[in-house]
């Protein structure tokens, strides 16, 4: 079974948190006064968006990570990201993402505003609404999100609350979902992460534990989708690949050890993760809990805007966290009956 992390059709369903992915570093961002302020620093927009240095001093932009692109602004700012197909657009003052499709009789729009981030760059809040409105149905919700991290810039914490209403024939079907993902680290490390999932007096648990064992430096503290499992329409895990969500492990996982627990079972796996790396020790590949390759620009010799192609929506995907995290239950539920 597929497991991917912030991916809202199993972990927050398939709308995006959650990335084939990599983290820049926190020095990508700029900064106000300490780091555990909540300063809404990148209300103008962060122009060194996607920038990692490598080991040899290069600076580096990230243009690919799996299937996922980016796109900047002539001035560094993110412009858009997500699938060749499937794209978030970015906007500035105040700072906004928006993702919009519509077509063949339906209209699908989710917006995550009010995003504030600290003195470091990285995302401490922000909330989403979304609506979708078709032939014969129509849904509309929202919710709000908080991120943690410790002193030394890595995420501890993400919590999420949100509601919603299905409408389909006039029968109204209403629901409220949350989310809580944990995060342990030691010594620059991450040692666990535990995502619980509730509605309704139903949870979900799912328990990331990380093996160290001969691994190797993480030169870039970037974040590997080896051992994130990110999906191509992960919007959370997009921003962690771009730095958003604070540094990246210090050292490489050699392995993880998952384990899902809800009140049908529980699934345990164990994953085997390999790294190829370029001379300048930034990751060109891997293999894992999924398998994928990245990509990335010199910053001094490209055109930032022209990096990668900004891509356009062409299908209705329903892509609202607090959505998905509805419909994990309800399709289980489904599946039962």
């Amino acid at each position: 079974m597929k497991r991917n992390f912030y991916n809202y059709s199993r972990t927050l369903a398939n709308m995006g948190l959650a990335v084939a992915t990599a983290l820049a570093l926190t020095t990508s961002f700029t900064s106000c006064s300490s780091d555990d302020d909540d300063c809404n620093c990148s209300g103008s927009g962060n122009t060194t968006a996607g920038v990692i240095e490598t080991k040899t001093g290069e600076k580096m932009r990230i243009t690919e990570v799996g299937n996922i692109r980016y796109s900047y602004n002539d001035n560094g700012t993110l412009a858009s990201f997500g699938s060749t197909s499937d794209a978030y657009e970015v906007s500035y003052n105040p700072f906004t993402i928006t993702h919009i499709n519509s077509g063949n009789g339906y209209s699908d729009k989710d917006v995550f505003s009010n995003i504030h981030t600290n003195s470091g760059g990285y995302i401490t809040s922000l909330s989403n609404k979304y609506d979708y409105e078709g032939k014969e149905d129509e849904e509309h919700g929202t919710g709000k999100i908080s991120v943690s991290y410790n002193g030394n810039g890595n995420i501890t914490r993400m919590k999420g609350n949100g509601s919603g209403v299905y409408i389909e024939d006039g029968d109204k079907e209403k629901y409220s979902s949350s989310f809580d993902y944990v995060f342990t680290w030691n010594d620059g490390k991450l040692i666990k992460a535990v995502y619980t999932f509730v509605e309704d007096g139903e949870k979900d648990v799912e328990t990331y534990i990380y093996d160290y064992t001969n691994a190797e430096k993480n030169l870039t503290l970037q974040y590997i989708p080896n051992f994130m499992s990110v999906d191509d329409n992960d919007f959370l895990g997009a921003l962690f690949c771009i730095g958003y969500m604070g540094k990246g492990p210090s050292l490489f996982p050699s392995g993880v050890e998952y384990t899902s627990k809800d009140d049908e079972g529980t699934e345990e796996r164990y994953y085997n993760c390999t790294y190829y790396t370029n001379n300048n020790g930034t990751v060109r590949s891997y293999t894992g809990m999924t398998s994928g390759h990245m990509a990335y620009d010199n910053v001094e010799e490209t055109t930032p805007k022209a990096i990668a192609k900004r891509a356009s929506a062409t299908r209705s995907t329903k892509k609202s966290i607090f959505r998905n995290i509805h419909n994990r239950f309800k399709n289980k539920t489904s599946v039962a009956k």
